[in-house]
């Protein structure tokens, strides 16, 4: 039996982007995080103020994954509610801007083998908050506990 291995991608923290009340940790995944443009996540960032969410008005904390898929890209936005459950968008910009992605399907995929190695740092990271005092100093120690690596 050949054994071959999978392509790797690279995760490379870009900021805290703060969306009125909502503070995102914003990671780049690509091959090559170089090659993710600014117009593409400035797009991305526009596309995330505009959403139905209405991060605006919430006061949220979590993560953003800005996805290169070939020429495409998938925009992960995830905020923990200040609880234990991970929520999730996704939008994809198959007409050249950034809109939802429709799943309302009974069984649904979640996150690709690139995607999953920061969604678990996350969850890793969001626990020790959840563990924490919850002051304030510690959401900031939160927001400031960046993944970057091969995945």
């Amino acid at each position: 039996m050949k054994s071959t291995s999978y392509p790797s991608k690279y995760a490379q923290p870009r900021e805290i982007f703060t969306v009125g009340k909502t503070k995102f940790k914003w990671y780049d995944l690509a091959s090559d995080p170089a090659e993710i443009s600014s117009q593409d996540i400035t797009d991305a960032k526009i596309c995330i103020e505009n959403a139905e969410e209405n991060f605006q008005k919430k006061d949220d904390t979590g993560f953003v994954i800005m996805h290169r898929c070939g020429e495409q890209y998938l925009l992960l936005v995830c905020t923990w509610r200040s609880e234990n459950e991970l929520w999730e968008s996704v939008y994809y910009n198959g007409s050249g801007k950034f809109e939802i992605w429709n799943r309302n399907k009974t069984h649904l995929p979640t996150y690709c083998v690139w995607e999953m190695g920061i969604v678990y740092y996350e969850s890793r990271s969001w626990k020790k908050y959840l563990g924490s005092g919850r002051e304030e100093q510690d959401k900031e120690k939160y927001l400031n506990d960046f993944f970057e690596g091969e995945v």
